[in-house]
């Protein structure tokens, strides 16, 4: 009998140890009690109706929701917890920033669309930001002088689709590290310059990379 080498066989542990680490994934008590089956995804949880298809379907895409981390600004700054939230103009902006990605990397694949009016909807999207927290104000007026952050912001990123009865069809969640690429180097990352500008489009590109998982795990 041939006998394997010490690199075989590390690499035989290696699989074994990998393969012992895939999950298969697992419905929640919700998630069963509504009829929805977990899909393999590259997010923290996606699942949905069986054999669920949302081709040629009219979304209507409710205000997103956004619940915030609870910051506290070092002593002697003159910044308060509430400089770190989204102004209402940044909400709208947000809102904005949601459909167009999500139209453009989980609607437009399957030929659906956004729709401004609810009662021409055959689904109902609802997204929320949890435990959401900025990496600074983005407000100038409020912190006029350069700041510096290793990530944009971070949060969960959650939704929920519903039928014209109510009936979710659809759940998805993942964590979001916004602007991960400040991260890159070394195991505290490195400061980067942070403002509005490098905000949102930190938040463009997270977005497209989480609409576009989702809809790899519901092919």
């Amino acid at each position: 009998m041939q006998k394997r080498s010490p690199y075989t066989l590390s690499l035989l542990a290696a699989a074994v140890l990998v393969a012992g680490c895939v999950q298969t994934p697992v419905a929640s008590p919700s998630d069963e009690q509504d009829g929805l089956v977990p899909r393999k995804t590259g997010l923290d949880s996606v699942s949905a109706a069986f054999a669920f298809d949302l081709s040629g379907a009219k979304v209507y895409l409710e205000p997103v929701a956004v619940e915030y981390t609870r910051r506290s600004p070092s002593a002697g700054s003159p910044l308060r917890p509430k400089d770190y939230e989204l102004r209402n103009k940044d909400l709208v902006k947000l809102q904005a920033l949601l459909g167009e990605t999500l139209s453009e990397r989980f609607l437009q694949p399957r030929q659906s669309e956004l729709v401004a009016d609810r009662a021409e909807a055959d689904y109902v999207m609802q997204l929320d930001l949890s435990r959401f927290a900025l990496g600074a104000p983005i407000d100038p007026m409020v912190s006029p002088w350069r700041s510096y952050t290793t990530q944009s912001a971070h949060g969960v990123l959650s939704g929920e689709l519903t039928d014209t009865n109510g009936n979710p069809v659809m759940r998805f969640s993942d964590r979001r590290d916004i602007g991960e690429n400040f991260g890159s180097l070394g195991p505290h990352g490195r400061l980067e310059r942070f403002n509005n500008v490098t905000f949102w489009s930190d938040m463009r590109v997270d977005l497209r990379r989480a609409f576009a998982s989702l809809n790899e795990s519901l092919r």
